[in-house]
């Protein structure tokens, strides 16, 4: 009996083995599909930048194209660098001028795209510590989605008298060299100008060796040391922009207003504003005006958003209840809902340089909604007067009531798709949960901060293929707004615990995000792109606004966000009204919209 009772326990224990070793197997199997969907999401889904709307303009598609990449050739000579010589960065512009060598202006016409190349030559280890730091490398890869990316590049062609930035977009390019750690690499991407300026480039190269990429349990780097890319005097591009083409600011008046929120555009001086921007009601930040290249900003107070809100309900307008908006988001979202809920008081004026204001507000005590790491659910009311107040939080009522509420904003607070949510994230979109708040007409997601700080690259791809899941499981008809990472720049990581936030990350994160659910949501989909204000300021603002330890960008700034989405949201309902309008403000939206 002893025997039997002990051959049945190794039979047992072998199926126990067999069992663990096929979950293990299993696991395997499942890591490998999900890289391949990676791999193949990011290779048949064409790649994004800021110029895709602008390219669509016709006037833009029969520029001169002989100085693009297409059309400039790559001198094969330049794969064969070594050590031996400077390993400085520098750039290429079209005919193979070596920006170290000096050259010419380069004469252009608005949007005509001009060719850079970035070479950055190898490194050789040396020193006594040389084996220790080879060690470290290694741990650092590119990310799947960009194998090819072992440099982070920060490249801008700055206006030399209007002093606008344009950031240059770079991928590497697809040469053998690119796969290995030690060989040259080389990085392109085109200068699309459109604003008459003559514009130099300014650059450095932020980490080489993948170090920007901290997936791995590696060592943050606690100094941040970029190396300046060679770009002397005398290679600058010339851009000629005719008095009257749609693009020069005199007729800025004069363009659509804008219909979505990820709109590309530039920052431009007040002083060199042929109006003044509170005219058309643009909020400035030191001295600038965003404009969006081939739309104009309508300038909207918060109470003329609620007004729209209540008026038009542009994606469920058969709907009887209050517009509603189910909202998911993090830090960045409090702040916005604060501007919104207090009709543009929170943080205004002189109070806009407090601590606060500038930076982390989580210690804030705020009356009209908690909005702390505490309070996970939030029922905030509004209407055009008295702003918003929190009507119930995490299921408990408040000791307030909304008279006449023209919208409703069910806030979830969540710490994006990562470990800090308290309890599973996806408890949040269970049917229960959602089905306790009113139907939503809009839902706006806002990922990727906390997700690039906490969550590598492929869980974070698991996570976003379940999101999707339970997304289209619990709103089969709304619209979707896709909030996108805020931009970060020009500093190490930083913040307790730390933060792994660094620009390509934050890049490569948002961009497959929007690729994976503009396949599944297709024109139910709205992009709000908050990253691409920051990220055309000139490069010393840049490092005052992603200062943050938390990546939050200034109150000020929550503004011109804000005021992308109402753009997005409110301009097509007006654009498809029939008759939604209310009588006494017809006539001024139509004439707003001419």
């Amino acid at each position: 009996m002893l025997w039997l009772a002990d051959a049945g326990w190794r039979q047992a224990a072998g199926r126990i083995r067999l069992n663990a070793k096929a979950r293990r197997w299993a696991l395997v199997a499942a890591a490998v599909a999900l890289i391949v969907l990676v791999l193949r999401l990011c290779a048949t889904i064409p790649r994004l930048d800021d110029e895709r709307h602008l390219r669509s303009d016709k006037s833009v598609q029969s520029i001169d194209r002989r100085y693009s990449c297409a059309a400039q050739p790559l001198d094969a000579a330049v794969w064969d660098l070594r050590t031996a010589g400077s390993s400085r960065p520098f750039a290429i512009l079209p005919a193979g001028r070596r920006l170290s060598n000096g050259g010419g202006v380069l004469k252009v016409t608005a949007g005509q795209p001009v060719c850079v190349r970035i070479v950055v030559p190898p490194t050789s280890l040396g020193g006594v510590l040389a084996k220790q730091e080879k060690t470290i490398v290694e741990l650092f890869q590119p990310l799947p989605s960009e194998p090819g990316l072992w440099d982070s590049i920060v490249l801008d062609a700055v206006g030399q008298k209007s002093g606008i930035s344009i950031p240059i977009r770079l991928r590497p390019m697809q040469h053998a060299h690119m796969a290995r750690r030690d060989a040259v690499h080389v990085y392109e991407g085109e200068l699309r100008a459109y604003d008459a300026d003559v514009f130099a480039l300014d650059g450095v190269v932020e980490y080489r060796d993948a170090a920007w990429n901290y997936e791995q349990p590696a060592p943050l780097p606690s100094t941040y040391r970029p190396e300046s890319i060679a770009v002397p005097r005398g290679a600058q591009v010339k851009v000629i922009v005719p008095r009257a083409s749609s693009f020069h600011p005199d007729n800025y008046a004069r363009l659509p207003v804008c219909q979505r929120a990820d709109e590309p555009g530039r920052w431009i001086s007040t002083e060199a504003l042929p109006f003044a921007a509170e005219t058309h009601g643009l909020p400035v930040y030191s001295g600038r005006a965003w404009l969006p290249y081939r739309c104009r900003l309508r300038g909207y107070t918060y109470s003329e958003f609620l007004q729209c809100l209540d008026d038009h309900r542009p994606f469920a307008s058969d709907s009887p209840e209050k517009y509603t908006i189910h909202w998911f988001g993090d830090t960045n979202t409090r702040r916005a809902l604060k501007k919104i809920t207090s009709l543009g008081a929170w943080c205004s004026g002189t109070m806009a340089t407090r601590s606060q204001c500038l930076c982390d507000d989580s210690g804030e005590a705020f009356p009209r909604f908690t909005g702390q790491n505490t309070v996970r659910d939030t029922l905030l009311e509004l209407n055009d007067e008295d702003g918003g107040w929190s009507v119930r939080e995490d299921g408990a009522k408040k000791d307030r009531d909304m008279s006449n509420p023209q919208a409703r904003i069910y806030f979830h607070r969540w710490e994006g798709l990562t470990r800090y949510n308290g309890a599973r994230w996806q408890t949040t979109l269970q049917p229960d949960r959602i089905g306790a708040y009113p139907r939503a007409d809009l839902v706006v997601v806002s990922l990727g901060n906390m997700d690039v700080s906490f969550t590598q690259f492929l869980e974070h791809a698991r996570q976003l293929n379940e999101l999707v899941e339970l997304l289209q499981a619990a709103y089969d008809d709304q619209h979707i707004v896709l909030r996108m990472p805020q931009y970060f720049c020009c500093r190490a990581p930083s913040g307790n615990p730390p933060r792994r936030m660094q620009r390509d990350r934050n890049r490569l994160y948002g961009e497959y995000m929007r690729r994976l659910f503009e396949l599944h949501f297709g024109t139910r989909l709205h992009v709000w792109d908050v990253g691409s204000i920051a990220e055309t300021l000139p490069l010393e603002l840049r490092k005052e606004v992603t200062a943050c330890a938390v990546n939050t960008v200034p109150s000020e700034l929550v503004d011109l966000e804000n005021l992308q989405l109402i753009n997005g949201i409110c301009n097509p309902a007006m654009l498809r009204s029939k008759g939604g309008l209310a009588a006494g403000r017809r006539d001024a939206a139509n004439a707003e919209l001419a």
